[in-house]
């Protein structure tokens, strides 16, 4: 069974915004338990100040037995801090002093049924450990804070040397107030993130939007459209990344498959017409051959048979090549230097080109590397554009010929310094009805893997452009 289609924009951004989102929720747990740690933390520092400035304000009382006094140290206490709740036991765990008199003399755990406070308590008077910790009591949380009261040698006076630790001072702080700051302030910092992250997602979900997924839409729906046969349809992205850049490849590859379509055509209707045209002029080359060695024939006569058997082989070579032009081209690849392929061709052209005057310039080479084509098919289209630069030149000229190379390939400019194409030729330069060589070079180039590029005008003559991919690494090696 054919699994539904999801749209890939769906995908990224249902991605991008889980994956956002599970960040925010991290980060804000994260920063929901470090706040409430330093809050501890700081209460805890809080209370062992408080208890150590109890502890100095009861000493001096307690040692001197002055009880009155102690108890008037708990009631500073008691008015001070509304918030903390002070008692003082001794080795039983019976209250002695407290900042709420009313609980005298009860025992500690009486009045507090937990056991926290009992560890708490065991730890304090057992093995004189002092301790702090959250609790909650009566539905409201409280730190607990234990400091172990010794038996110092000036309290032996009053509570002899049996016992090595009198008691534990109990300091309960009301969290409420703090805890519930603590939530407000976590609650306006988690909106506040949560309204960054909104904007965030807002900002990142519309630009991906805008500058990726609506673009690659554009494309699918335009591949779309040619698929269905709609080669109207144009690739071309705004931009300068690689989705432009793909668009642009992609035009470039309909622009060739329309181009190879309507030399499929072309070449059909070419080899159809070829073929009903070579049977009657095969027949009158024949009949021309016939005459040409019959007796009796008058110069001018013979001239007349010699005109008709040369303009029948000119048509007849126009035909093969209208034929060859709507073939496959069948191509013998080997390792060659470019270089070499200009010097033989130039050297194969040397009688016609001192024929018309023309001035062959050849700039350096440079030590270009090794590519692999059909070397026979290079020279067939530098012959063309050869041919092509002393149609425009009839009363001579120059004719430069320069290399040059980028990363993938390697350049070959034929110039001239004539006339220019014709306006009709110019306007359609590749059209094998208006200009067969140019048509037939551009062919013999695409199916290399390179292209044609051509510019002309009278200002400045012809320049074409020959480009060949280069050798990959490894493939070959000069030869």
């Amino acid at each position: 069974m054919r699994r539904p289609r999801t749209s890939l924009g769906v995908k990224i951004l249902g991605v991008i915004s889980l994956a956002t989102c599970l960040v925010f929720l991290v980060l804000f747990a994260a920063n929901y338990s470090w706040k409430q740690e330093i809050t501890i933390q700081q209460i805890d520092r809080m209370g062992l100040r408080v208890s150590e400035l109890l502890s100095m304000a009861i000493d001096g009382p307690m040692r001197r037995g002055d009880n009155p006094g102690t108890h008037e140290q708990f009631r500073l206490v008691a008015d001070l801090f509304m918030d903390i709740r002070v008692h003082l036991t001794d080795f039983r765990g019976n209250i002695t002093y407290s900042t709420e008199p009313d609980v005298l003399r009860r025992d500690l755990l009486d009045l507090y049924d937990s056991p926290e406070i009992q560890d708490m308590l065991d730890l304090g008077i057992r093995e004189g450990t002092d301790s702090g910790t959250l609790l909650e009591l009566r539905g409201r949380p409280y730190y607990l804070r234990v400091q172990s009261i010794a038996n110092a040698p000036e309290c032996h006076h009053c509570h002899g040397a049996s016992q090595p630790i009198l008691g534990a001072l109990f300091e309960f702080q009301d969290m409420h107030e703090d805890f519930a700051q603590l939530r407000t302030m976590q609650m306006y910092g988690g909106l506040l993130a949560l309204g960054g992250l909104a904007v965030l997602l807002t900002c990142v979900l519309f630009y991906l939007r805008v500058r990726l997924l609506d673009r690659i839409s554009n494309l699918s729906r335009i591949s779309q459209a040619i698929r269905q046969g709609n080669y109207t349809e144009d690739f071309s992205v705004q931009g300068a990344d690689e989705i432009s850049e793909l668009g642009h490849n992609l035009s470039t590859m309909v622009q060739r498959l329309k181009t190879a379509e309507k030399y499929a055509a072309i070449g059909e209707f070419s080899t159809y017409i070829a073929h009903e045209i070579r049977n009657p002029l095969f027949a009158i080359g024949g009949f021309a051959n016939t005459l040409v060695r019959a007796p009796g024939m008058d110069d001018t006569s013979q001239q007349k048979v010699q005109i008709i058997l040369s303009e029948s082989k000119r048509l007849d070579d126009i035909l093969r090549t209208f034929i060859n032009f709507s073939r496959p081209l069948e191509l013998t690849m080997s390792s060659v230097r470019i270089d070499d392929l200009v010097s033989e061709t130039i050297a194969s052209l040397a009688a016609s080109l001192q024929a018309a005057s023309v001035d062959v310039r050849m700039e350096p080479f440079p030590s270009l590397p090794a590519i692999v084509t059909d070397p026979e098919m290079v020279q067939q289209c530098l012959k063309n554009l050869v041919k092509n630069s002393l149609s425009t030149m009839p009363s001579g000229g120059e004719l430069r010929i320069s290399p040059r190379e980028d990363a993938d390939s390697v350049f070959l400019t034929v110039a001239d310094n004539g006339e220019g194409l014709p306006s009709d030729v110019l306007e359609h330069p590749f059209n094998p009805f208006t200009s067969l060589e140019l048509a037939m070079t551009r062919k013999i180039m695409i199916d290399l893997g390179g292209e044609l590029y051509l510019e002309s005008g009278t200002e400045f003559g012809t320049l074409a452009t020959l480009r060949l991919p280069k050798v990959l690494g490894g493939e070959a090696g000069s030869p």
